[in-house]
């Protein structure tokens, strides 16, 4: 309850302009409870990072990560991942990123924990992957950042709200798998590996 209430009133007001004491009294609980708990106003938006990482983890395992199939897979891997940042991830993100000039220490500790604790079944499946050179990349966690940036619709969805129905996500999803593995992939896009 009170880490929603929190979500809401950050997405409301900012970072800056999100009250404790108003977060406070629409939980019901006192402000000395949320500081003796969280200790800052940073440390309570981070302990909303936290859940949502969780949250994300704990979807990613809800799939079948099968490295005999990189097209479905990865397919499925853009659909839920559009899905999630444009649902719940979104308003985290873009708090985090509005005050990532003033607050970088909350922006590199939700960056960790997104690699950690939100896609780590992802890099998995990609390390996975790689290993059976099925993919050749440098940097295994930097090539999920970026597939789920392509799968996602990039940089625009975080300015912009989306407004895709079901067969719009699908053809982005299905254009993400195919620029990533074109560009990622050891055998020609189409082709079924050995």
């Amino acid at each position: 309850m009170l880490l929603d209430v929190a979500l809401d009133e950050f997405q409301a007001e900012g970072f800056g302009g999100a009250n404790i004491e108003t977060i406070a009294r629409k939980a019901g609980i006192g402000k000395s409870t949320i500081y003796r708990n969280y200790k800052t106003k940073q440390g309570l938006l981070l302990a909303v990072a936290q859940r949502r990482m969780a949250e994300l983890g704990a979807r990613w395992c809800e799939i079948a990560f099968e490295p005999e199939d990189p097209d479905g897979t990865l397919f499925r891997i853009a659909q839920i991942g559009f899905e999630e940042w444009s649902g719940k991830s979104l308003p985290i993100y873009r708090i985090i990123f509005a005050e990532a000039t003033r607050l970088p220490e909350l922006a590199r500790v939700v960056h960790d924990l997104s690699l950690t604790n939100a896609v780590w079944p992802v890099t998995d499946y990609f390390q996975q992957l790689q290993d059976r050179g099925m993919i050749a990349v440098r940097d295994v966690a930097e090539a999920v950042s970026t597939f789920l940036t392509i799968a996602v619709g990039g940089t625009r969805f975080l300015i912009m709200p989306s407004q895709l129905d079901d067969a719009a996500r699908d053809q982005m999803a299905r254009d993400a798998v195919q620029f990533f593995l074109h560009g990622c992939s050891t055998r020609a896009p189409g082709s079924n590996p050995d």
